[in-house]
């Protein structure tokens, strides 16, 4: 469990002023930088001192600037699914070509994806992508599934891969296991968060201290991959 976030604190960073708010936590054992278009937030330790935190915010200054520039943009990309825009795939972005053809086909090849259709609009485009995400989701997403299935102890019955515009993935009653297609656009090591978020939730279905730690015995730094996915979450849900 997260305190409530502290009082507004600030460094000087060059003519610019890094404002950050610190949040404690008496899980965490290791402390991380957050940053998004709606500030800096520092998660650390509960006994960790104010003066410890604005070191390390100095010492990381830089870092921040840079990330605070690139959440801006980050925050206001939308994917247009148009001839010459970017299309995620695997935590990567790739240049789109669109084609007007007879017969409507997908295909990645050399750092590309190339879209042949008949009648050119982004909500064709996107379907033919998302089309293209499903059938290749379902195999990437259960060899991790199985893979952390055995590390954690657990069995699941199926996989299931579908369109969500919020969750990212759940557990049924049944054992089924149930993942976005979008989780496809995400880079392995958030593929892998996901999977152990989810698998966990098989031997316990709550969030509590003990879930977390069991996490935490599979993937030490899933902190830090659970706020990736929180700040990236736009560019990859298509």
């Amino acid at each position: 469990m997260y305190t409530r976030l502290g009082k507004m604190n600030s460094i000087s960073f060059g003519n610019s002023t890094i404002r950050y708010r610190i949040k404690r936590s008496p899980r965490r054992r290791t402390t991380q930088i957050l940053v998004n278009r709606s500030g800096v937030q520092v998660i650390s330790p509960s006994k960790m001192s104010e003066n410890r935190i604005k070191e390390l915010v100095k010492k990381n200054s830089k870092w921040i600037y840079k990330k605070q520039l690139w959440a801006k943009e980050a925050s206001n990309a939308k994917l247009s699914f148009k001839d010459g825009s970017r299309l995620p795939y695997m935590g990567r972005m790739y240049l789109l070509k669109v084609k007007k053809a007879n017969t409507e086909r997908i295909s990645f090849s050399r750092g590309k994806f190339t879209v042949r259709v008949t009648k050119n609009t982004p909500k064709r485009v996107r379907k033919m992508f998302r089309n293209w995400l499903k059938e290749r989701a379902y195999r990437v997403i259960e060899q991790r599934a199985n893979y952390y299935a055995k590390k954690i102890g657990v069995k699941f019955k199926k996989i299931n891969v579908k369109e969500h515009k919020e969750r990212w993935g759940s557990v049924s009653k049944n054992k089924a296991v149930n993942f976005n297609l979008s989780l496809l656009c995400a880079p392995k090591k958030i593929q892998d968060y996901l999977a152990v978020h989810e698998l966990c939730h098989l031997k316990i279905p709550n969030h509590s201290p003990k879930y977390w730690e069991l996490v935490y015995s599979i993937m030490p730094d899933y902190e830090k991959r659970k706020d990736w996915l929180r700040i990236n979450w736009k560019l990859i849900n298509s």
